[in-house]
């Protein structure tokens, strides 16, 4: 989960709260609204804005291949991705009604919840973890138990303190003996230059990628297998609400996720084709490396139950791991904050 981009142009740690910046009001101005209108497949096009989690990066493929596919439109919708001023505005902006659609991540999600806002996550996007623990090659740091006595660098970010004391306790490595410094947006740089000795924040197939092609021959753990439960690191989140009263905000978001699993069939089919999509609107990325992440990111787009299918009983287990870490005040019920009614058909 993210929130900060690197020195390396790439991004880690997801923040969870944050005041919303002026470009609130544009986005407010130019979002679907509750008036659109239009039929799937004919008539005027609705539109539909949809604030993204950060800057469009790998994680995103699925949409820009559908929106430049034609898919969106092809199903009555006149699509807008906007990235957001902070990684917490799409829950927040989709809970008023300024935003039709966001893509927010499920552990954001669930404290959305927890914290009484109107949002539920109508299908997962990126269906399993990406964060993981890494190290570079020079690290002492090769597997979690090497973790004892190390110096590990996080965003400072309470998810991911909670996840790394999961891990070692998990592990049976002795949290006193690991000293965390919360380096911000550094997490590569302090990787890199060796002031740590291994990190907690990156994604896989992002910043993994980027430090094997610089030959930095990585340690990669992803923190679903050290200890952290499973969850879904990005989903596209509904008002919960507008969903239960508008007939035509259901038809939207159904439109939405149907023309999205097109999307994400079209990348699954031809990740070179992705690849050369996503290269267009993801600045600040190695245009050498970055087909080297969607290759990375494909298989992860996979989902065995079908497109954007997300299992609530997994989801309750990861609500209530939350509220067992006290990163949620209230417990949360899977059933207020995810639903896999408006996906097509699998």
């Amino acid at each position: 989960m993210r929130a900060h981009r690197s020195t390396f142009g790439i991004r880690t740690g997801i923040g969870t709260g944050s005041a919303l910046m002026a470009g609130v009001l544009v986005l407010s101005a130019c979002g679907g609204g509750h008036d659109a209108q239009g039929a799937s497949g004919g008539g005027q096009l609705r539109k539909t804005t949809v604030l993204l989690d950060w800057d469009p990066n790998p994680d995103h493929v699925a949409l820009y291949t559908a929106r430049d596919a034609g898919y969106f439109k092809t199903a009555g919708l006149d699509v807008t991705l906007q990235p957001p001023s902070d990684p917490s505005d799409p829950t927040k902006l989709v809970s008023t009604g300024k935003i039709d659609l966001g893509i927010s991540y499920e552990p954001e999600t669930v404290i959305a919840g927890s914290q009484g806002l109107d949002v539920i996550a109508v299908g997962a996007l990126v269906p399993t973890a990406l964060t993981s623990v890494m190290a570079t090659g020079k690290s002492r740091v090769h597997t979690i138990a090497d973790l004892a006595g190390a110096k590990v660098a996080t965003a400072g970010l309470a998810t991911q303190d909670a996840f790394l004391t999961t891990i070692l306790a998990s592990n049976h490595v002795d949290g006193g003996s690991v000293t965390k410094v919360d380096v911000g947006q550094d997490l590569l740089a302090a990787m890199v230059t060796g002031n740590v000795d291994a990190t907690l924040g990156g994604f896989r197939n992002v910043e993994a990628v980027q430090l094997a092609a610089e030959g930095l021959d990585p340690t990669v753990i992803p923190v679903t297998e050290a200890g952290v439960p499973d969850y879904a690191e990005l989903v596209v989140i509904a008002q919960a609400s507008r969903l239960r009263s508008d007939p035509a905000y259901q038809r939207l978001v159904r439109d939405f996720l149907g023309a999205l699993s097109r999307g994400n069939a079209a990348v699954l089919a031809d990740p070179a084709a992705a690849a050369r999509t996503i290269a267009t609107v993801a600045d600040g990325y190695d245009p050498a490396i970055l087909p080297k992440m969607v290759d990375a990111t494909v298989p992860l787009l996979r989902n065995a139950a079908g497109f954007g299918r997300q299992d609530a009983a997994a989801w309750q287990s990861f609500a209530d791991w939350m509220s067992a870490e006290h990163l949620i005040d209230k417990p949360v019920k899977a059933a207020d904050v995810v639903t896999n009614a408006y996906l097509p058909a699998s």
